[in-house]
């Protein structure tokens, strides 16, 4: 039992003492999906945030692929020093390990959790060319062609597809599944009428909408979005269960000494107290800034939540 004690000990001081000196080099922000969306965005928000406060530099490597599991995998791989951090989406920290039949690992044990950042909702929006003008115009439409209405997708199980198969199953409605590698070519087809409508976060969405490239018919939130403020929600426009938020969090590989991970954790919460929460509620991103403990006991929760999601959709892993 002593000897226990004194190793316990010794490693705790060994932890403290690297985190004390955390970072002395570059450290890379791994993003599992392109650029342009709404994860790379927090990500290089962030990252120019902890790079004043640490000095060093929190470079944006994005690798997408496999609904964001190329990425998870290599950061998951990656040593457990603090210097390769994932910044990820529900998709990957809970939803992709019951989308595939060999998933390649296991969220809640490959990393160990810094914060939950931020959470966000989701913006129905159309093209201009639609003459669906709101979201019963929409189901009607549907239910008048089942099956050839097609919706866009960021990939397979991303918080896109979620939010299509709630629609689907409230609205009573079949939709036929186009998805993509990455939310920014689903939005350039939408403009383009080569698909009919998307859900899209709202970060990403919110641009085309305000400058009336897109139509928005309705958000995710429970409540309406000040940035878009004649916009309804989900329930307002007549689907009164229909409530849907995504978020990003960011996390480090199973083993990171826990001195490193509070200190990314504190780093952060100092920055959504000062001008990073404002740049994030500007692309109606909600703040969340949770302690490690709680976003690990989240990430486990929304895994359960989205194992009922894939069961009750009917979604074969691949």
């Amino acid at each position: 039992m002593l000897h226990r004690l004194i190793a316990m000990g010794m490693a705790l001081a060994a932890s403290c003492a690297l985190a004390q000196g955390y970072p002395d080099k570059p450290v890379r922000l791994v993003v599992p999906f392109p650029p342009g969306g709404s994860v790379d965005l927090v990500a290089r928000l962030v990252g120019k945030s902890l790079q004043d406060a640490l000095q060093q530099p929190f470079v944006v490597d994005n690798k997408p692929g496999a609904s964001g599991n190329i990425g998870a995998a290599y950061v998951a791989k990656a040593p457990a020093d603090g210097y390769t951090l994932l910044v990820g989406s529900a998709g990957v920290f809970a939803a992709n390990q019951f989308l595939y039949a060999n998933p390649p690992l296991d969220p809640l044990t490959a990393f160990a959790p810094i914060m939950r950042i931020v959470d966000q909702p989701n913006i129905l929006v159309v093209g201009n060319a639609s003459p669906a003008r709101t979201v019963r115009e929409l189901i009607a439409l549907a239910k008048a062609q089942p099956g050839k209405i097609t919706f866009g997708t960021a990939s397979v199980g991303s918080a896109q597809h979620f939010s299509t198969e709630i629609f689907m199953q409230q609205a009573g409605i079949e939709l036929l599944h186009v998805p993509y590698k990455g939310g920014a070519p689903a939005l350039v087809d939408l403009m383009g009428g080569q698909i009919d409508m998307l859900f899209d976060t709202s970060p990403t969405a919110l641009p085309y909408a305000k400058s009336g490239k897109l139509r928005a018919l309705a958000i995710t939130s429970r409540q309406r979005s000040p940035l878009l403020p004649d916009v309804p929600t989900m329930r307002e426009a007549g689907l009164p269960d229909f409530e849907v938020m995504t978020w990003t969090g960011i996390a480090a590989p199973a083993g990171t000494p826990p001195a490193v991970v509070e200190k990314l954790n504190a780093a952060i919460k100092a920055a959504l107290q000062g001008p990073l929460r404002r740049q994030l509620e500007e692309t109606s991103l909600i703040p969340v800034g949770d302690s490690p403990q709680a976003f690990g006991a989240f990430m486990r929760q929304d895994a359960e939540h989205y194992a009922r999601l894939v069961r009750s959709a009917h979604i074969t892993p691949q």
